[in-house]
């Protein structure tokens, strides 16, 4: 009777072996579990990490999420590189076997059908999160971040020029507005060549809203929207598009409360 492969050519797998295989099998494992820029949470080290830093982006998830959702989580946290005051964590919370997290699951009362949350925790704020209800896109979550006062540089955007757009939401006189328009033309020199054309796009939009009123941005960012979502163009073109919607987004935050010049 044949005593397989192993047997017939006279090999023994040592322990060493068979404990070098596990532990490489172990390390691949736990490698595609991590995720770069974000930091893994449990029961006990949650409230020791929200309470330390001023914004904490928390993803309530399944323990092994897989798919597009989960690709642009990794975009995202990847991306928080470009905050100083921004922690992308997740909590990976399973009902069977070691039954992770699930104390999290009922603090928050979270459905597993739902997954994934985003939760935003503020100055350390564990009883009133902020929840994000939006499309599980980067870019859409980089708007409502930005929207809650986290600055997280998007593709395009320049941190200075953001800064300005802040301000420029904040005018109200038309003689207040062209002294902003004039800082950001004076900046453009500062912020070098590589994001000149960057730049010029902050001043085309300032100097639209100095002539049209504040609904302009809301009104552009429509559109461009709606342009994006044919999906009819170029990969080159959208990234174009995107960057200039991402600047716009930069202008949108309580736009809506300001009234036509």
């Amino acid at each position: 009777m044949a005593r397989g492969w192993s047997a017939a050519v006279g090999y023994r797998p040592s322990s060493a072996f068979i404990t070098l295989l596990l532990v490489t099998c172990l390390m691949q494992r736990c490698w595609t579990m991590h995720t770069i820029g974000s930091l893994a949470l449990d029961h006990i080290t949650f409230y020791k990490v929200i309470s330390k830093s001023p914004f904490v982006l928390v993803k309530f998830d399944t323990q092994y999420p897989y798919g597009v959702q989960q690709d642009e989580f990794k975009q995202l946290a990847k991306s928080s590189s470009s905050s100083k005051d921004l922690l992308v964590a997740h909590v990976g919370i399973s009902d069977y076997g070691d039954k992770l997290n699930l104390e999290l699951s009922e603090k928050f009362n979270l459905d597993k059908e739902k997954f994934p949350y985003y939760f935003l925790f503020v100055n350390g704020d564990i009883a009133n999160p902020v929840a994000y209800v939006g499309p599980i896109k980067t870019s859409a979550i980089q708007l409502w971040l930005k929207t809650q006062g986290v600055y997280l540089g998007m593709p395009g955007c320049i941190e200075q020029y953001d800064a300005l757009a802040g301000e420029f939401l904040l005018a109200t006189e038309k003689k207040e507005l062209n002294h902003l328009l004039t800082r950001a033309q004076a900046l453009v020199a500062e912020v070098g060549e590589p994001l000149e054309h960057s730049a010029k796009q902050y001043i085309k939009i300032m100097s639209k809203i100095t002539d049209l009123g504040h609904n302009f941005a809301h009104n552009e960012y429509e559109r461009i929207t709606k342009l994006i979502e044919k999906n009819q163009m170029s990969q080159s073109k959208k990234e174009d598009l995107q960057k200039r919607l991402n600047i716009l987004s930069s202008f949108q935050v309580k736009n809506t409360e300001k009234e036509e010049l």
